[in-house]
Formats: structure tokens, C-alpha cells, sequence
């Protein structure tokens, strides 16, 4: 069983159109072999070497990840640096890679819906705080079924990740805890959004130490749970997604790598 390669691609569009990705972003093909079908696809986070060596072996034909192979111009592919390593792989091999990055953070069903919905959270939103605005928000907000304190809620974050890193927490441990707004990712730009919106908490990853203390000055406690710790899920998510809409018409293979770039905490 197969589909063309632009079926593939309408699909993935229907998941995630290319057209919510931020003006900065490369959602799209990233390389493209010109195969006229595809059979087997490989899900993942990013293209790492190890994910590059699993592909391979896994005859894949697609590799669907989340963040782009390709986010500035390349001027010059080279076999002793990373990417030009990855980019010869990819091509000499025969594989084909798509990436689906803020078009997937936005989209219904995408990466914030998915943390969302994991935490149960009632009267879902996209967290916008211009009145009125008419544009897609990545982030989104709602209510939790029972308030909680700050430290029962980062447990029960913690459970819902799947994920055993480690929280950056600012705020009062006992505080009760009811609207909760998230944005997947490195998205600490939109914590005045969120206080805005009058989020008791906001999560996201890779916080700057600036924005953490504009959380702290805006009264809005904030869970830094990782770039990867909060953006990993995506390879389940997708795959679900592509599974329910190809209907076995094609090998989905979830990609077993750990791309946690972190060895230990200390």
C-alpha cells in the first residue's frame, strides 16, 4: 500500500496547513526526491544523525518532524559539518523530509490543543489578548475542572508530559491555581498575553531570565517545562493523526530516538 507524494502532502495540510506558520518559519518540504509514492514514514521531533541511522534502517521514505532541517539559507553543503552530514544521508539515501513547525503549534489538534486537552482543561481558547484580533494564536488557554495549588498542578503537568525532566517553577508553591494558558516550545514572548488574560499560570519552555521576571512582576506564576519536555508529544500526536487519515494505507513508524539534547541535572 502507498499514496502519491501530493496526496501525502494535502493530507499533512489538512493536519496542519503550511499557511498558519509564522512569517519566520520553513514548514514544508525541506527536501524532496521527487518519489511518486510513499509507503513507509518515519515521525519525529528534529533530524538528528541517530534519527538519520533509524530512518535507514527503517526504509523510510518520509521523515514528518516538527522542526525544520532548514531554517536559514544554505550556501554551502559540507559532509564535515551537521547539517550538510544530515542533508547528504537524506539525499544519497533516497529519504524525503517534511517538517510541520508553527503551523502545527497552531493548528486544531496540533501541539497546544494536545497539552490542552491532556490536562483536562474546560472552555478551551486560543490566548489572544487584543480584543478583537483576528489572527490564529499559537497559545492557548482554559479552565482546569478543579483549581489545585501551584505545586499539585506541576505534578500533575508533570504526569501528563510523560516526561521525567525537570520544572522551572516561579511562584507561590500554595497558590490556587484555576485558568491555565501554555504555548509548546520556547514561547516565553507571550507571558504578558497570558497575564493579560488573567491565566493564574503559564507554561512553556526555555523562559529568558527577563521574561521570568515579568512573570514574577505580573503576579502570573510560570512552569518552565522544556523545549523538548513540552514539544516531545508531537510525535505521538502526529502520528495519531496520520494513522486516523491514511487508514493503514501507509507504514506510520513513531521514531524510538531520545532527542533530549540533556544527558543529566545535577
Amino acid at each position: 500500500m502507498s499514496i502519491t507524494i501530493r496526496e501525502c502532502r494535502k493530507i499533512l495540510n489538512e493536519i496542519a496547513p503550511e499557511s498558519l506558520q509564522e512569517s519566520w518559519d520553513n514548514c514544508g518540504m525541506q527536501i524532496d526526491m521527487g518519489r511518486e509514492s510513499v509507503e513507509r514514514i518515519l515521525v519525529c521531533l528534529e533530524i538528528t544523525k541517530d534519527v538519520v541511522n533509524e530512518a535507514i534502517e527503517e526504509n523510510a521514505d518520509l521523515i514528518i518532524t516538527h522542526h525544520p532541517l532548514l531554517f536559514h539559507g544554505v550556501k554551502q553543503i559540507d559532509k564535515n559539518t551537521v547539517i550538510g552530514s544530515y542533508l547528504i544521508d537524506l539525499i544519497f539515501t533516497g529519504i524525503s523530509v517534511y517538517s510541520s513547525h508553527t503551523a502545527f503549534d497552531t493548528a486544531d489538534g496540533g501541539n497546544n490543543d494536545d497539552l490542552a486537552n491532556r490536562l483536562a482543561l474546560l472552555d478551551i481558547v486560543q490566548m489572544k489578548q487584543e480584543a478583537g484580533r483576528e489572527e490564529r494564536a499559537m497559545g492557548r488557554m482554559g479552565y482546569l475542572p478543579h483549581p489545585m495549588s501551584l505545586s499539585s498542578f506541576a505534578n500533575v503537568l508533570d504526569q501528563v508530559l510523560e516526561y521525567g525532566g525537570s520544572f522551572r517553577i516561579s511562584g507561590d508553591a500554595d497558590k490556587i491555581i484555576s485558568k491555565v494558558g501554555l504555548c509548546t516550545g520556547a514561547a516565553g514572548e507571550f507571558i504578558e498575553d497570558a497575564a493579560l488574560c488573567g491565566c493564574d499560570v503559564y507554561i512553556t519552555g526555555d523562559v529568558k531570565h527577563h521574561e521570568a521576571q515579568m512573570a514574577k512582576e505580573m503576579n502570573l506564576c510560570l512552569i518552565d517545562a522544556g523545549h523538548f519536555g513540552t514539544e516531545h508529544l508531537f510525535r505521538k500526536n502526529m502520528a495519531a493523526q496520520l494513522r486516523e487519515k491514511l487508514n493503514d494505507r501507509v507504514v506510520i513508524i513513531e521514531s524510538k530516538i531520545d532527542l533530549n539534547p540533556y544527558d543529566f541535572m545535577i
